[in-house]
């Protein structure tokens, strides 16, 4: 009786956690595809930094110089690249004579090596606005044009989208769509919109702001040495009182993050510590909902199914039922982000599998700061030493 007065309270509260969630992430805005002339334009300098991105370069280069926009310029730092990412640009200069490449140099001491390559990008910069986007993305021709609108319409100073994630092998169908329905969880865009709250959060793949709001909270300069520079970014304008805003960009932009489980286990060892900002607190409430939610539901029917086989008794019987709605639960909810993302159906049953990646992932990032053995990233390795 006693298992049954803890269960059943565990089941009501998950599951009105994951309805709730899933209703919210569900209600994120999209920016919408503008294809009708604006009447006022601005003038915009994309920046893009670039290291070993042989793979990406000439795909995400060449969607950004199709853009169906009159004023804009495109900056690619090339940020000390060992493949044939410099060779590959310099082709892609030939063809695009309006492309400005940067040859990055290697970070100062306290800077991080990205947000250095932003930072050199940013001083040869023209433009009104500044558009921050990674070497993995791929943008629809009419990008530029929507979120100008967008940004101009609802008066926002700094603006990041979710891009649409292609998910392609086994470890990314698995292991991406609950990390990202976990971020977009613990920092829903609701709150994240409310100037009046503090939530801040963005994500580095887009971030547009206005060059005048960015020279004025200090740039990249004032967030050196920050691994995370988006949230870092995110945070520090919003601290300033500037109009931050998340939005859906799925049919405008597009990016494949990693493309295998060891990439997956370097990026976000990198990130997801430090995103929470090595708050143990949040840190243990994170793995004990991946745990309640992932693994729990699993054993305790695995469990009452047994002692069912055995006897059965009016409390086998409930918690039987009760875990397997859970169960239920989980695959629906896994099933819906399937569809989101254009994946099979079947890696809904994954869930488990999902949630014990991610918990060790959580972990390892833990064990990487707090040991100073420091994270890495691209050939670098950064030991930290401040909080964001």
């Amino acid at each position: 009786m006693i298992e049954l007065l803890l269960v059943t309270p565990f089941t009501i509260f998950f599951t009105w956690f994951l309805i709730t969630n899933t209703n919210r992430i569900k209600k994120i805005e999209e920016v919408e595809i503008l294809d009708t002339p604006l009447n006022e334009t601005h003038s915009i300098s994309i920046i893009v930094p670039m290291r070993n991105e042989e793979k990406n370069v000439e795909r995400c280069i060449t969607s950004l110089m199709n853009q169906n926009y009159p004023r804009y310029e495109v900056i690619a730092v090339d940020d000390m690249s060992t493949d044939n990412t410099p060779t590959i640009l310099e082709d892609l200069s030939n063809k695009y004579p309006n492309l400005r490449l940067v040859s990055g140099s290697s970070p100062p001491q306290g800077w991080v090596g990205k947000t250095y390559a932003l930072w050199q990008g940013v001083r040869v910069a023209v433009g009104e606005w500044l558009l921050f986007i990674d070497a993995d993305t791929y943008s629809n021709p009419y990008t530029l044009r929507s979120v100008v609108y967008y940004a101009e319409k609802h008066k926002v100073d700094m603006l990041s989208l979710y891009p649409f994630q292609e998910l392609y092998t086994f470890w990314e169908r698995v292991i991406q769509p609950i990390i990202f329905a976990s971020i977009a969880s613990a920092l829903p865009h609701d709150k994240v919109n409310n100037p009046n709250l503090k939530e801040a959060f963005a994500i580095g793949q887009f971030i547009l702001i206005r060059r005048k709001v960015y020279e004025a909270v200090g740039g990249h300069e004032s967030i050196r040495d920050r691994i995370v520079e988006d949230l870092a970014l995110a945070k520090l304008v919003k601290g300033k009182g500037y109009s931050l805003r998340i939005a859906g960009g799925r049919s405008l932009i597009k990016t494949r993050m990693y493309t295998s489980l060891h990439k997956i286990w370097e990026g976000w060892t990198k990130n997801l510590f430090l995103g929470i900002e090595k708050n143990w607190r949040r840190l243990i409430w994170c793995i004990f909902i991946l745990f309640s939610l992932g693994l729990l539901p699993i054993f305790l029917f695995v469990k009452s199914a047994f002692g069912f086989s055995l006897s059965k008794g009016l409390v086998n019987t409930i918690i039987l039922i009760e875990s397997s709605w859970l169960i239920f639960l989980n695959v629906y909810v896994a099933w819906e982000s399937a569809k989101t993302y254009r994946i099979p159906a079947y890696y809904a049953i994954s869930f488990p599998i999902s949630a014990a990646f991610f918990i060790l992932i959580m972990l390892f990032s833990a064990f990487k700061v707090i040991s100073g053995k420091g994270v890495t990233w691209k050939g670098r390795r950064y030991v930290v030493k401040t909080i964001i």
